[in-house]
């Protein structure tokens, strides 16, 4: 792992290193994102950082709001607005928050680990489904999970308020 991820690593808080100090084999979501990729950095120091410049995925090249891909971490997605990281976001369950909730586990779970600082909404798109949001203390950050019909966790993503709450990328 090179030196600007973990300084990244160290610098967003040392429940995202491992014991030795060093960031994991798998990042944890923060409520700012994946370290290196954290909500507020521009797209070009995260490239430098992770040592590999970030794949636009899709949308016009012009385009204000953008969604890239990192080849190291299969299943990551960034959102990039107007240049900066505005949230990251994942639907693969190798991927956890620093608290150890999954892509897969349930809603019950979500609910002990997170307690009284979950919010949970409806789910636009499923009549059963919730949008779970646990929010920095700040309020500018926030950790949100989405779940589907069956109160299994098919989302996860971080960043910035108010674009980590939209349900897709670059919607308004």
């Amino acid at each position: 792992m090179n030196r600007s991820i973990l300084a990244a690593c160290v610098l967003a808080g040392a429940a995202l290193c491992d014991a030795a100090g060093a960031a994991p084999a798998t990042p944890r979501f923060s409520y700012q994102g994946l370290p290196p990729l954290l909500a507020g950095v521009p797209l070009a120091q995260a490239g430098e950082q992770l040592g590999e410049p970030l794949r636009a995925l899709k949308g016009r090249p012009d385009a204000a709001c953008r969604a890239y891909e990192v080849a190291a971490w299969p299943g990551v997605t960034v959102i990039v607005d107007d240049g900066v990281i505005s949230r990251v976001e994942t639907r693969a369950a190798r991927y956890a928050s620093i608290s150890g909730v999954h892509v897969g586990d349930d809603v019950a779970k979500a609910q002990r680990v997170y307690g009284k600082r979950l919010s949970m909404t409806p789910h636009l798109y499923f009549a059963n489904g919730r949008v779970l949001a646990v929010y920095s203390p700040d309020r500018r950050y926030a950790l949100v999970m989405e779940s589907n019909d069956d109160a299994r966790i098919i989302t996860l993503r971080a960043g910035a308020v108010p674009a980590v709450e939209r349900l897709e990328g670059c919607s308004p």
